[in-house]
Formats: structure tokens, sequence, C-alpha cells
């Protein structure tokens, strides 16, 4: 692939205190979360039709630590298949060589609300018994694959 061709299927779009260079199908990028692993957006994938979150990892390879989190991140999602966990749908980077590469872009469901979200709604016994239950199938499945979940995310 010729370097005018790869150039030509991503943009660059600043996003808080970072660029994000994604593939251009993915556009209209809005912030809405950021943690210890890095910056998410929302995005719409025009390819798919569809809302997504589109997560850059935060300097994934400064160090081995941070380099095993990225692939056991990556691994796990990949792996995983079960409708109370979100889904990986791609990654890529917009580096095109071994030497220049440094971003990892996660691109996965994107849910309507976060975990703080609805921990601050105003919800009834049973909805908030379903929703208790749909997490907990989650977790199940996690467990019977030999994964631990350390943390819940409310990003």
């Amino acid at each position: 692939m010729s370097d005018s061709k790869c150039d030509s299927q991503f943009y660059s779009v600043q996003v808080a205190d970072s660029t994000f260079t994604v593939l251009k199908r993915y556009q209209q990028l809005k912030p809405i979360g950021s943690g210890a692993q890095g910056i998410v957006c929302a995005a719409f994938d025009t390819v798919l039709g569809i809302n997504v979150a589109v997560k850059k990892l935060s300097r994934p390879f400064q160090n081995q630590t941070h380099a095993k989190r990225a692939y056991r991140e990556l691994v796990l999602l990949k792996c995983v298949n079960h409708k109370n966990i979100i889904s990986l749908l791609n990654v890529f980077t917009p580096q095109k060589t071994l030497e220049e590469f440094q971003d990892v872009y996660l691109v996965m469901e994107l849910m309507d609300a976060n975990l703080c979200q609805v921990i601050h709604m105003e919800l009834d016994h049973e909805r908030m018994s379903y929703l208790l239950y749909q997490m907990l199938c989650g977790i199940k499945h996690l467990h019977s694959a030999g994964i631990i979940h350390r943390v819940s995310s409310d990003t």
C-alpha cells in the first residue's frame, strides 16, 4: 500500500488534550470519558451506520506494565463474546512502520449510559434488579473463562 493511500484513510482531530488520528469512517468524535488507560470518544461509524466508542490507549508502550495492560485488554475484548460485555468491533493504528508505532485505537459498541450515570438514575426495584442481574451475568461469563474483572468502569 502506498503512503498516500495509507494517509488518505486517516484524519486527525483534537479531543480534549489529545490528538486522535482515526480512520475516516469514524466521524463526529465527542469525548465521553477518560481514565488511566486512555480517552474514549463517541463517534459515528459511516461504514456500519452506527454510533461507536473509540478508545485511544494512552502511551501503551511507555513501559512493560502499560504494554502488558494494553495487550491484555485487547486479547480479552477479542476473545470474550457475551451480550452483557461490550464487543470489540475494530482495532487500528495510524502509524505505518514499527518504528513509528505508538498509538492503538479500540473501537467498541457505544452504550447509552455508563455505570456512574445508571447509579444516579431514579430506578424502581424491578429495573434495578434487572440491571444488576445483567451485570452479574456478564461477570459470571468472565469468571467461567477464568477472567477476574477487577474494575467495573464507570466510563
